[in-house]
């Protein structure tokens, strides 16, 4: 489909490792001049979020304290898909870890990828549908969290009046209803 070809990777050097990311200089050949260049990248895990809907047509919802812009964040369930694990079990762990809620019904809705700049990760967006509150929430050591029932019809008002700013949160609900709208062509 296109003409461009790729670079050419000749190094990868880690920067910087963290519990989240390794920060990593990617040393690579351009094919337009040949000219060696080195461009930052952050390597993470998979990462999987869930669109949690209930029998009555709500979304739950979770609101925590995000350290990277202090401030509170209103977001879909979801987490970092640990090695050995399927996406699908971390959606259906990290649906029961911070909502206490779970679901027979958990289908892929999409996999894009958060930055394709700089990470080199997808993440993995499931619809719940027909969730029940089934147990009890089990937070990581550093999450303090809020469970919000919201009306199905009112997830894009809560995204346009700007109350979800999470781009990846408002790219996986902007998926969720453009599929409906397909569904019905």
């Amino acid at each position: 489909m296109t003409k461009l070809k790729p670079w050419t990777v000749t190094g990868r050097t880690p920067i910087l490792a963290t519990h989240v990311f390794e920060v990593v200089n990617v040393s690579c050949v351009s094919p337009k001049d040949g000219q060696e260049k080195t461009f930052v990248t952050l390597s993470a895990p998979q990462w999987v979020n869930v669109i949690p809907v209930t029998e009555k047509g709500e979304v739950v919802l979770v609101n925590q304290f995000r350290h990277g812009t202090g401030e509170f964040s209103l977001e879909l369930p979801g987490g970092v898909n640990e090695p050995g694990h399927s996406a699908l079990e971390t959606a259906r762990r990290e649906l029961m870890e911070e909502t206490g809620y779970s679901s027979e019904d958990i289908t892929l809705l999409c996999s894009i990828r958060p930055n394709p700049a700089l990470f080199s990760n997808f993440i993995h967006t499931y619809l719940a549908r027909n969730v029940t509150k089934t147990g009890q929430t089990h937070f990581d050591e550093n999450e303090d969290i809020d469970q919000v029932l919201v009306p199905l019809e009112k997830l894009k008002t809560l995204v346009l009046n700007g109350s979800i700013t999470h781009a990846l949160m408002v790219a996986a609900i902007g998926y969720y209803f453009l599929s409906l709208d397909e569904s019905k062509k």
